[in-house]
């Protein structure tokens, strides 16, 4: 944090180091402060496509949902070939309950990177959420066939398994997400995918493990 601070009073034109340090701020809860160095960044340099998918992650993040699609489409204009903002962009409609349309981002993000087993998670996640609970097992079912030839992020079933609401496969995925040193742990605290196991005492034992 502090490294942070001192690069911006040294330089506070540098919208890579607006961008990053906003990542930080929201990690620890500052949300607020997390969007206005995102937007703060974009100003400094509206052309960055990971800037602006920056801004749209925050706002996913500080749940600002309409904010966060605005920025996404954005992005998604300036490259359309990018499957990360699709993806981002599933996980943004799948929280309003656009399901049909969360799926069909998630679907894109696939077919631009067929191997993104992020994206395959979310779309059984999404399967599960609108009752096609057989097709989001099936796609977990080739989850783990893909798992058993190369390395699968146990990220992706963790998000598919907190679709299904199968409670004890998600704390058993975070663990395997822990022992591997997932960078996607750091955002349990506020990402609202979260949501339904906020309440399990595991979760709160898991942000204590985590200095979160």
């Amino acid at each position: 944090m502090r490294e942070y601070a001192r690069a911006l009073e040294l330089n506070p034109g540098f919208a890579t180091a607006h961008h990053w340090y906003s990542f930080l701020l929201m990690v620890t809860g500052q949300k607020e402060q997390a969007v206005m160095e995102a937007l703060t960044a974009l100003e400094l340099d509206p052309s960055s496509l990971s800037v602006r998918r920056g801004v749209g992650w925050l706002s996913y993040y500080s749940r600002r949902y309409e904010h966060a699609l605005y920025h996404l489409r954005r992005a998604i204009a300036m490259n359309p070939t990018s499957e990360d903002t699709y993806r981002v962009l599933g996980l943004v409609l799948m929280q309003q309950g656009a399901y049909a349309e969360a799926e069909r981002a998630f679907r894109e993000a696939i077919t631009l990177s067929p191997d993104l087993s992020y994206a395959t998670a979310g779309v059984a996640h999404v399967l599960a959420l609108s009752g096609r609970r057989r097709e989001a097992e099936a796609l977990v079912a080739e989850l783990e066939a893909r798992a058993r030839a190369r390395y699968v992020t146990p990220v992706a079933f963790c998000i598919a398994h907190l679709g299904l609401r199968n409670i004890d496969q998600v704390f058993h995925w975070l663990e395997r997400a822990y022992e591997d040193r997932r960078g996607w742990l750091t955002y349990l605290r506020v990402d609202p995918i979260f949501d339904p196991v906020k309440d399990d005492p595991r979760f709160a034992e898991f942000l204590r493990r985590m200095n979160l």
